[in-house]
């Protein structure tokens, strides 16, 4: 699931650089396998390109378990299952940064697809919501001086931003910390669904934080999302 925004507001004033824990190697794209050579990009326009896939392990379970967080302190977490029949991991760099985007394409067990759309769908504006209203508490427990702050490097942004939409007949949705570099604790800046309905494909990809400097503003971190849905759902549709 999407990570829990990090507790420490000080750091809201550094966005030179984005971090990353690991440095990816990039060594020569590897092949999916042929189940999902269609389903898999190797490269993008912009340099981003495919370093290393896993396959999903043979003898798991076909599911597994999403959390929601309980809406008030003592509710015990909800807990629901999404079919997986196979599936496999995809990661994807820049030339010379870290890992960008860990991807990971589910296909749903025969008859399952809608309803594990429907779980993921819900999971995450749960975990958006969540987010929001976590940090907005956060926020108001800053001097006047940290908040100003803030609203001048988000430029009218939300913290933590939901979106829905569709791009090429494909639906997408992503929740996005929008104070790039210092709102995500583990590196994860935004997670994203793509839903590949001919396929009965959900692709869900965490777009992490760089060690390098390979985004100097928020603007140029959200120029990169948005290529990375577009880009990859060209290649799904065949644009």
């Amino acid at each position: 699931m999407f990570n829990t925004i990090s507790r420490t507001l000080s750091t809201l004033l550094m966005l030179s650089t984005l971090a990353v824990q690991a440095q990816a190697q990039v060594p020569d794209t590897p092949a999916p396998p042929a189940a999902f050579e269609k389903l898999v990009p190797r490269t993008f326009a912009n340099g981003l390109r495919l370093v290393q896939l896993r396959p999903r392990c043979e003898n798991c379970a076909p599911w597994r378990i999403i959390k929601f967080v309980p809406g008030s302190p003592g509710e015990p977490a909800r807990q629901e299952k999404v079919s997986v029949g196979s599936g496999i991991t995809a990661m994807y760099a820049f030339p010379d940064g870290g890992y960008f985007a860990n991807t990971k394409l589910e296909k749903s067990v025969a008859g399952s697809y809608e309803r594990d759309k429907a779980v993921v769908t819900e999971a995450l504006e749960h975990e958006c919501a969540f987010s929001k209203k976590l940090l907005a508490a956060q926020v108001q427990g800053q001097p006047a001086a940290v908040r100003d702050k803030l609203e001048q490097l988000l430029a009218g942004r939300e913290y933590v931003e939901f979106k829905r939409a569709k791009y090429r007949g494909i639906e997408y949705l992503w929740c996005t910390q929008n104070a790039t570099g210092a709102l995500a604790s583990g590196g994860t800046l935004t997670q994203l669904q793509i839903f590949v309905p001919l396929d009965e494909i959900i692709v869900t990809a965490y777009l992490m934080k760089q060690k390098t400097a390979t985004f100097r503003s928020i603007d140029e971190f959200l120029q990169a999302q948005a290529a990375f849905v577009e880009g990859y759902i060209d290649f799904l549709t065949g644009a």
